[in-house]
C-alpha cells in the first residue's frame, strides 16, 4: 500500500523512517518525498582522482548541466527504511519536463540504510541548472504485508570510482563515438580514393603508350597529307602556268596557209 503524507509523518515520528538530520518536514508531499543533491559528480573529473586525497573533493558545487551530458548526484539524506516498507525511487515532474532522465530509478528493499545516488542525463535541447539542495528525486514508500528480512549488503555509501569509471560526461560517449566513427569513415574513403588512384596509375600507364603511338601516327598521317597536298597544289599550280604558256604562244604565233595553186591555161 501506498503511504500517504500522514503515513509517512508517523512513520518518521516512530523512527521506521528515516532520513537524517538535515530532513525538512517539507520535502514530504501528499504520496511522496522530495530527495535533494548533495555532491554532485561530473563523471569525466575521475581522470584527477590521482590530484586529490578523495573522491568527495572531485564534487563540483552548482553546475549547468549541458544537452547530452550526464551527472552523477549523491542524495543528501541519509534514508533508512524498516523491514515493513519498501521505496520507488523516481525522477521528479520538475526535471523530466525539461528533459531530464534519470538512469537508475528502481526500488529500494525493506531495511535498506545508507546513501543512494542517482544518475541523471540532460536529453532535452537546453542546459539545466543544478546545485545542492536542489530536489532530483522523489520516493515512492510502500507498506509490505509482512516483514520482509531485509536488505542484506550492508549501507550504502553513496558515489564510489567504479560507478563514475563507468560512465562519460557526454551521454553514451556519443561524441567521442561519433568523432571515431568520422575519423574511420575519413581513412576508410581516403584509403579507397588512395585505391582508385593507384588503379587510374596503372591503367594510365598501360594506355598511355598506345594512345601517343596512335595519336603521334596521327600527327604523321596528317603532317604528311598536308605536305602531299602541298606538292599536289604545287604541281597543279606549274601545270597551270604552262598551259597559259602555251596558250599565248598559240595566239601569238602566225598560221601559214597553205599555197594557191595557179590556173592552168587552156
Amino acid at each position: 500500500m501506498l503511504l500517504s503524507d500522514a503515513e509517512i509523518r508517523m512513520a518518521v515520528l516512530a523512527g521506521d523512517i528515516s532520513f537524517g538530520g538535515s530532513f525538512d518536514y517539507r520535502q514530504i508531499q501528499s504520496s511522496s518525498v522530495d530527495l535533494t543533491a548533495s555532491r554532485m559528480y561530473v563523471p569525466d573529473s575521475i581522470k584527477k582522482i590521482n590530484k586529490v586525497p578523495n573522491i568527495s573533493s572531485l564534487a563540483v558545487g552548482q553546475c549547468m548541466i549541458e544537452a547530452g551530458e550526464t551527472i552523477v548526484i549523491e542524495l543528501a539524506e541519509d534514508i533508512k527504511i524498516g523491514k515493513e516498507f519498501g521505496g520507488i525511487l523516481m525522477p521528479p515532474n520538475s526535471l523530466t519536463k525539461n528533459g531530464i532522465i534519470m538512469t537508475n530509478p528502481g526500488h529500494i528493499d525493506p531495511g535498506y540504510s545508507g546513501k543512494l545516488t542517482v544518475c541523471l542525463i540532460n536529453m532535452g535541447k537546453d542546459a539545466t541548472p543544478l546545485e545542492p539542495k536542489s530536489v532530483v528525486a522523489t520516493l515512492l514508500l510502500f507498506n509490505l504485508s509482512s516483514t520482509s528480512a531485509g536488505y542484506q549488503r550492508g549501507p550504502g555509501k553513496g558515489a564510489n570510482l567504479t560507478q563514475l569509471s563507468k560512465l562519460s560526461k557526454d551521454f553514451a560517449n556519443i561524441s567521442e563515438r561519433s568523432y571515431s566513427s568520422i575519423r574511420k569513415a575519413i581513412w576508410l574513403h581516403l584509403a579507397t580514393a588512395l585505391v582508385i588512384a593507384s588503379l587510374g596509375i596503372a591503367v594510365l600507364a598501360l594506355v598511355v603508350p598506345g594512345l601517343q603511338a596512335a595519336f603521334s601516327g596521327q600527327l604523321e598521317a596528317k603532317y604528311n597529307e598536308s605536305r602531299n597536298g602541298e606538292a599536289i597544289k604545287k604541281l597543279e599550280n606549274q601545270l597551270e602556268a604552262l598551259q597559259n604558256q602555251l596558250a599565248k604562244r598559240a595566239a601569238s604565233s602566225p598560221i601559214n596557209a597553205p599555197a594557191t595553186l595557179g590556173t592552168v591555161a587552156k
